[in-house]
């Protein structure tokens, strides 16, 4: 990751990280950029998150159990038991408090939402990747874009910011569907 090509959710992991997390991030990219300019890659084995979030839509769609498919999951690769366990419990607390009022039937809209807002006078573009994209009771639509990150937290004001760059970006979409989340 270069500070000038980073996606969102790294964006506000850097904002409102404490010193000595934004230096590690920092010098973990920096490892990373020095690997792939000696012939090899940045890349860690692979997206963690997407995996999930693929599961969590296929929940939200009725095609798949989240508690099943992380438990899969988490047997397929070790590297998952701890964490995706806790996101499925955040995203599971989370569906359950919105659903409980509502019980609305909702449809995932096969083509997940993607854009780059440009920076121009930084000279730099902060990525939007794969947010969930709903259409419920036909009667509206939701754009989700999951802040999965441990630490920090995601803040009030670092959701209003995550919010405005999905607004700022994802301009073909209605800016009044959009959310930012974090199961954890």
């Amino acid at each position: 990751m270069s500070v000038l090509d980073i996606p969102l959710r790294k964006a506000l992991q850097l904002f409102y990280a404490n010193q000595s997390l934004r230096r590690s991030i920092i010098k973990n990219d920096i490892r990373l950029d020095l690997k792939k300019d000696a012939g090899g890659t940045r890349s860690q084995g692979g997206d963690f998150y997407l995996p999930f979030w693929s599961d969590v839509k296929k929940h939200i769609s009725g095609t798949g159990d989240l508690t099943q498919l992380t438990a899969e999951r988490v047997t397929s690769n070790g590297s998952f038991k701890r964490l995706y366990p806790l996101l499925r419990d955040g995203i599971l607390d989370l569906l359950t408090a919105k659903l409980r009022w509502s019980n609305e039937p909702v449809e995932i809209i096969p083509q997940s939402v993607h854009g780059n807002l440009r920076l121009a006078n930084l000279g730099g573009t902060i990525r939007i990747r794969d947010a969930l994209h709903a259409r419920v009771r036909d009667k509206y639509t939701r754009v989700v874009y999951p802040y999965f990150s441990e630490e920090p937290a995601l803040t009030e004001e670092g959701g209003r910011l995550g919010l405005w760059a999905m607004q700022q970006t994802l301009t073909e979409l209605d800016p009044r569907d959009m959310r930012i989340i974090d199961p954890l």
